[in-house]
């Protein structure tokens, strides 16, 4: 397949990004007001972890657009039967998840991609916030750090999403404020304790981020 293995292929190897992204990247900063906060705490280059919460299908090309950068996200598998979505999912890199189990499969992908230098993108949650407030971190995270020790970890928030794109267009903002990078080894014994404390400790440096009343499971 022309896209086999594309997760771990740099951006110049993707048709997609190649050719299309500075043009679409272009269009939707115009479109959009994105607001950037922290961005000097992004490495110069990858590896590195970006642990998001999520809110809306919007987070991640909003994250990529808005950061300016080339990260790698799983996407929910059905999204790839989709003829269209499909071809753009695999054509920018993304790889599949299965939502609503431990898949050891796409954490292996991760894995891979993150061996290759690349920026992974990561929600612990698993899913979408309903309401917005942040939802207690799967463990699938801590599978993931607990094997890559070295990789920085970038907290970050991402708060408006949630508004359509004509209010988004008209008068709304999107925020993304990231914090200082940290490694799994940075967190204290209690929280390195299992794989839940794990996850916990992860998140809560999103949660630091977010106002009180997104602050959900870690308010």
């Amino acid at each position: 397949m022309i896209f086999e293995g594309a997760p771990e292929r740099p951006a110049r190897d993707l048709f997609i990004w190649r050719v299309l992204y500075p043009f679409v990247r272009v269009v939707i900063t115009s479109l959009l007001h994105i607001d950037v906060e922290g961005r000097e705490h992004l490495p110069g280059r990858g590896p590195y972890l970006i642990v998001s919460n999520h809110q809306n299908w919007k987070d991640p090309p909003l994250l990529v657009f808005g950061l300016d950068l080339d990260v790698r996200f799983m996407a929910k598998i059905e999204a790839f039967d989709l003829p269209i979505l499909g071809f753009v999912l695999r054509g920018i890199g993304s790889f599949a998840v299965r939502r609503g189990e431990a898949d050891r499969r796409a954490l292996v992908t991760a894995l891979r991609v993150l061996a290759a230098g690349r920026v992974l993108g990561f929600f612990p949650e698993g899913h979408r916030s309903e309401d917005g407030a942040l939802l207690r971190a799967k463990p699938g995270i801590a599978f993931l750090v607990r094997r890559v020790p070295d990789v920085p970890i970038i907290p970050c928030a991402v708060m408006g999403s949630k508004a359509s794109l004509l209010r988004l267009a008209l008068d709304r903002h999107v925020r993304i404020r990231l914090g200082p990078p940290f490694h799994v080894r940075d967190l204290s014994p209690e929280e390195r304790r299992d794989e839940q404390s794990v996850a916990d400790g992860v998140f809560r440096r999103v949660a630091l981020l977010v106002p009180p009343d997104m602050k959900g499971a870690y308010g």
